[in-house]
């Protein structure tokens, strides 16, 4: 890898951005650059030109949420890119798909799910490699910030199961994207997918955090109905990944010692 941009500076760019800090890198922004991009030159999201020369025989890597327009204006412009991923989702599954692989069949019930599989296509359209990411959290993102900040309502009874994934191994996984064939599909999640309520439960513990009400029927967010958990272990086995929080409570172990030693991280 030559360098990077990023199409989106979100968590799981920044994520790649450390796992790779060698590399120059630059990545847009639709506002004044903030402390994002203290290692990674902003671009202004709007600059068609300087994206195309930025992506020449750049890893390209794209985490925008799809608005019908972006994906098809900035895939055209990619191809000097050396390679591309395509941050995905697994909203592109049903609610209740149940044990997800490369081979379920994706599900177009919803307008979350459609945008997505539009964005997709575009960019398999231009050699993009598929990430299908699961909820992730890690340092500034996550169940721990959303039960701290009191705006998490547990779904029902939480007996719902989902995959989750760490912000430094999903980037694990997009690093593995970067150097796959063309077109690849990449699962990503950990190896452990856990009912809602027990994860909720163990954070509350580990952070000193109050177990938050529950809600039900159409007071679920969406985000939180669905039943459904990665099989990661053909995606794992075929671009070689492998993960450094492998299930829910040694990731959250582990931000709760960065909290600990570096206060106000959550």
């Amino acid at each position: 890898m030559n360098r990077l941009l990023f199409l989106g500076v979100g968590p799981i760019a920044k994520a790649v951005r450390r796992a790779l800090p060698a590399l120059p890198a630059a990545g847009t922004t639709r506002a004044a650059p903030d402390q994002r991009f203290v290692d990674i030159q902003p671009i202004a999201a709007a600059d068609l030109t300087a994206i195309r020369a930025a992506a020449r025989d750049a890893q390209v890597v794209v985490s925008c949420p799809p608005d019908g327009n972006v994906d098809r204006v900035w895939s055209a412009l990619m191809s000097e890119a050396a390679s591309i991923a395509y941050l995905s989702s697994t909203v592109v599954y049903s609610e209740s798909a149940g044990v997800v692989t490369e081979q379920s069949a994706v599900s177009t019930g919803t307008e979350r799910a459609r945008m997505r599989l539009g964005a997709e296509q575009l960019w398999q359209g231009a050699g993009a490699r598929v990430v299908r990411l699961p909820a992730f959290y890690g340092r500034t993102s996550g169940l721990h910030v959303s039960l701290s900040r009191g705006t998490f309502r547990m779904p029902g009874a939480g007996d719902n199961i989902v995959s989750r994934v760490h912000e430094d191994d999903a980037a694990r996984f997009v690093c593995a994207a970067l150097r796959a064939p063309p077109r690849s599909l990449l699962l990503a999640g950990d190896d452990e997918p856990s009912p809602v309520a027990e994860v909720v439960h163990f954070v509350c513990a580990l952070f000193d955090l109050p177990v938050p009400n529950a809600v039900h029927g159409e007071q679920i967010p969406l985000s939180l109905r669905a039943s459904r958990s990665v099989d990661n272990r053909a995606t794992k086995t075929a671009f070689g990944v492998r993960l450094a929080y492998p299930n829910y409570r040694e990731g959250y172990r582990a931000i709760r010692e960065m909290a600990r030693n570096s206060p106000g991280v959550y």
